[in-house]
């Protein structure tokens, strides 16, 4: 079947903008307020004319995705019945076009609330501030981009392939072929420059994918320097910038390994010795990362595994004083799918307090299923685990049927109930 890795990137990243609608959805029919839990009235005021978040929103969401799924669906049924690689390289081109310029024309039409809220984040999440506040949505998005980061990678070998398409020359070999008896091999040697070109990213590709790393180590940078020293705040926001530091000795070594497994590079006799000491730092940085982000999630992000006694598992980092209970409702929804068909659902309905809570969770839940999140985070551990498969040049997913596309969906999942649980805390607090 014909789904070249340009197409592979466009559908990934669109199915992620639908498990965003599905969040704002879930959301929204369980009662949660997303606006305030954003904190998207602490942006600035140079983004003060965007309805930032109200009732349909969505709704307008599920429709820019659609809109551009159709355009992407299009593109990609064109390219399948042409059987000429320049046809279809020029199909893909001009698809990448048309989603662009849908999602960056400025006329109001076409969702443009949600798309300037897109722009608008990427905007700030790009900008290399240390004094402009950092709001959860800032976070939200910059998490969702680090699950998208080997993506940034195959972007680039994509955009390789449309300057070899727009100027086949700069990617040709600069050899002459006017060189006598030698012309063959030269042709020989130009042929096999051109079937290698764009067909990996390197050095370039590791760097991207460390960006959106940096991007969220910037805001926990940035926030550790607002916060009180020594206080519970900054020990918390320099042990989460250590999280996302980690992520760098992984893909650089993952990176060393592909090089001197894949490519070839370091065919010496100390090349066994190196692969091996690089493998065993690889599992080390994989296990601390994997492990520490694991810990993250369920003590931090979502703010699970209290015990009875008062202790939870944040402690560990950064323990903070016991604040007074707070009075709540004792009206909550069963699960997420209750909560899509429960249309009696106030908006105003806080969640619970209650002090038999179950084991490894929190007192304050959204939803009474406590499966929920059993599952969550049983899940969260084992696409965790998984994702370090991708990244592992002992297993080549690339080789295997789209194995690197579903590792990718996989990890959107996570990503779309890393998300949901995220505000689900934010909203239960």
């Amino acid at each position: 079947m014909y789904f070249p890795a340009a197409f592979q990137v466009l559908f990934l990243a669109l199915l992620a903008a639908f498990g965003w609608g599905m969040n704002l959805r879930l959301l929204s029919r369980a009662g949660v307020k997303v606006r305030p839990v954003l904190q998207l009235a602490q942006l600035p005021t140079t983004h003060a004319d965007i309805d930032w978040v109200d009732d349909g929103l969505y709704g307008n969401v599920f429709r820019l995705a659609a809109v551009l799924s159709g355009i992407a669906s299009i593109g990609w049924i064109l390219c399948a019945m042409s059987r000429d690689p320049a046809i279809q390289t020029a199909i893909t081109l001009l698809t990448y076009i048309v989603i662009i310029f849908v999602l960056v024309v400025p006329r109001r039409i076409l969702c443009y609330t949600v798309r300037r809220q897109f722009l608008g984040l990427l905007a700030r999440i790009v900008k290399p501030s240390m004094t402009d506040p950092v709001c959860l949505a800032d976070v939200v998005m910059a998490d969702i981009l680090t699950s998208c980061a080997r993506m940034f990678a195959d972007l680039f070998l994509v955009g390789c392939q449309f300057g070899k398409f727009i100027w086949p020359k700069r990617f040709g070999a600069d050899l002459s072929a006017s060189q006598g008896g030698l012309s063959a091999l030269v042709q020989f040697v130009r042929d096999r420059h051109e079937q290698d070109a764009c067909t990996s990213s390197g050095m370039t590709g590791m760097l991207l994918v460390c960006v959106p790393y940096g991007f969220r180590l910037r805001q926990c940078i940035n926030e550790y320097l607002k916060a009180a020293p020594g206080s519970s705040d900054a020990r918390r926001h320099m042990a989460n910038a250590i999280k996302y530091a980690s992520s760098f000795p992984v893909i650089a070594l993952s990176a060393t390994q592909r090089q001197v497994t894949v490519d070839g590079i370091m065919e010496t006799k100390y090349s066994d010795w190196a692969l091996h000491a690089a493998f065993g730092l690889w599992v080390a940085a994989v296990g601390f990362n994997s492990l520490y982000s694991f810990y993250w999630d369920v003590a931090f992000d979502w703010n699970l595994g209290h015990s009875s006694s008062g202790w939870k598992l944040s402690d560990l980092i950064a323990p903070v004083d016991d604040k007074p209970p707070v009075e709540m409702s004792d009206t909550f929804v069963e699960s997420p799918a209750e909560a899509l068909q429960d249309d009696t659902f106030s908006e105003s309905t806080l969640p619970s307090t209650r002090r038999d809570f179950p084991w490894m969770l929190r007192p304050c839940l959204r939803f009474a299923s406590h499966k929920l999140y059993y599952i969550a985070m049983a899940l969260d551990f084992l696409l965790r685990v998984a994702w370090t498969m991708k990244l592992s040049s002992y297993i080549q997913i690339d080789t295997m049927a789209y194995g690197a596309f579903w590792l990718n969906a996989l990890e959107i999942y996570r990503r779309w109930q890393w998300t949901f649980l995220r505000i689900e805390k934010e909203a239960a607090l």
